[in-house]
């Protein structure tokens, strides 16, 4: 399944269209009966008592519950008293959406694991988001309570803030009833570049970290412009730029190689205001991630169908009067599936990006959209983040150790972090409505985002050296 997601002020609405790939290509499959065999057969050959429960967590990653359950019910059947299991037991139940079974299984866990309170902790915390997504929120927040008390370890305490607020202390940077959207921050990060619809449509200005609007940019009244990024010369702003189709906002979190992209890129002397073209309206050109040196474009194209990665080069550019026809550009991706959404790693040799790729070749249901990474020269491509999520947006900090990403998960799209290998997942955001597009600042402290919990898009800095204190969160609890 490919998807066509966008963001409208009046609701979220998700546009998807079905397609199957005919490809003469040889697929090595494991059905999923062969993998049960298999699987059950470990719980009497398999060296290693742990080696079933390694088994049953690799079935939940897959989305097998029924086979995880069927798994774990027979160690249960031998060791009724393995809280390990009984935790698995209860993943399991949750993700088939039994959730009075998950909260049995799981206050089970808790009671095995009295002598281990990191463990403990853990089962509570899957209970507390089991209590929370029905909504019985008194029980979720007692669980909680529970943990905050019980630690001063900070990635806790972050983890336990992602649930009922964000992780970090965050202040609003616009306000009113005009959205505003795409922050970027300059090379110094002393600015952010956003755009607004202030004007009934896109147009791109440039404000302090503090909020205050310093210019306007651009001046169009039929195109939006949207995405855009501070250049070598901190004097221009490279951005995108479609015709206007309604008067509303629309944030795109995903492209579809199978709908059309009318966009093009252009730059603009932020004081002189002189505009150049660099890549024509209706190009077909988007999602514009910036290289650290700020001399390179990564950007996605729709080619035959799908979506593809390219880089524009613009070393030796005379920014002040560019020729389009010289600006050399290389494809990074050939694939039978759309990538999009490119951001450059710090060393300029690597980018992240978004593909929906199937879990189970032959199931279409289990596609979904993660990240990946590619050598720019199109070699190494790594999946950084398995899991069962659809996930969009990277964003690299700057000394490449962290990614922030969007995600949609219980119903909700809010703003997540990881290690730059896919591990140590966190979630930032927790707040109503939707949380997207975020941006870090150069030296890594801020990060930028976007969120309509006010009713209009408006965009937020966190403060990533002020995680929210114990007493925070307590407060928060009450």
């Amino acid at each position: 399944m490919e998807y066509d997601l966008t963001l409208n002020i009046s609701r979220i609405t998700f546009h998807a269209s079905r397609f199957t790939h005919h490809a003469s290509r040889i697929t090595f499959h494991v059905s999923r009966f062969t993998l049960l065999i298999v699987l059950l057969g470990c719980v009497i050959g398999c060296s290693g008592k742990d080696e079933p429960l390694r088994q049953s967590e690799a079935l939940i990653q897959s989305g097998m519950h029924p086979e995880a359950i069927n798994l774990l019910e027979k160690i249960i059947a031998v060791d009724d008293r393995n809280p390990k299991a009984r935790f698995l037991l209860g993943q399991a139940y949750e993700g088939l959406g039994s959730y009075d079974q998950a909260i049995h299984h799981y206050k089970t866990a808790i009671n095995l694991y009295a002598a281990h309170p990191e463990d403990k902790a853990t089962v509570r915390f899957a209970l507390a988001k089991v209590y929370l997504k029905q909504g019985i929120r008194d029980s979720g927040y007692h669980e909680l309570r529970a943990i905050v008390r019980s630690t001063s370890d900070n990635a806790v305490l972050q983890q336990v803030a992602g649930l009922i607020t964000d992780a970090y202390q965050v202040e609003q940077l616009t306000s009113g009833k005009d959205d505003n959207y795409s922050p970027r921050f300059s090379a110094d990060g002393s600015r952010i570049a956003f755009a607004s619809y202030r004007l009934d449509n896109g147009e791109l200005f440039i404000m302090d970290i503090n909020g205050r609007v310093r210019q306007r940019v651009t001046y169009t009244t039929d195109f939006d412009e949207g995405e855009s990024a501070f250049l070598h010369d901190p004097h221009y702003l490279i951005y995108s730029r479609e015709p206007q189709t309604s008067r509303q906002v629309k944030i795109l979190l995903q492209s579809s190689g199978s709908s059309p992209i009318y966009a093009g890129f252009y730059t603009t002397h932020i004081h002189s205001k002189v505009t150049q073209e660099v890549m024509p309206v209706g190009f077909g050109v988007r999602s514009l991630g910036i290289s650290p040196d700020r001399q390179h474009v990564a950007y996605e194209s729709v080619r035959d169908g799908t979506l593809e990665l390219y880089i524009l080069d613009l070393r030796g550019v005379d920014l002040g009067a560019i020729d389009p026809q010289t600006i050399p550009s290389q494809q990074i991706t050939h694939n039978e599936v759309d990538d999009g959404s490119p951001v450059f790693f710090p060393d300029g040799q690597r980018i992240a990006f978004v593909s929906p790729r199937a879990a189970d070749p032959q199931n279409e249901q289990s596609e979904r959209h993660q990240i990946y990474s590619i050598n720019i020269d199109g070699s190494d491509e790594k999946h950084l983040n398995p899991n069962p999520h659809d996930c969009y947006s990277p964003v690299i900090s700057s000394d490449g150790k962290t990614i922030a990403f969007v995600s949609m998960r219980d119903g909700d799209i809010e703003i997540y972090l990881m290690d730059a290998d896919g591990s140590n997942e966190r979630r930032l955001t927790n707040g109503i409505g939707a949380s997207m597009q975020p941006a870090f600042s150069p030296d890594g402290r801020l990060l930028a985002f976007v969120s309509d919990r006010s009713d209009t898009f408006q965009i937020y800095l966190m403060h990533l050296d002020r995680p929210l204190t114990k007493r925070d969160l307590l407060l928060h609890l009450e």
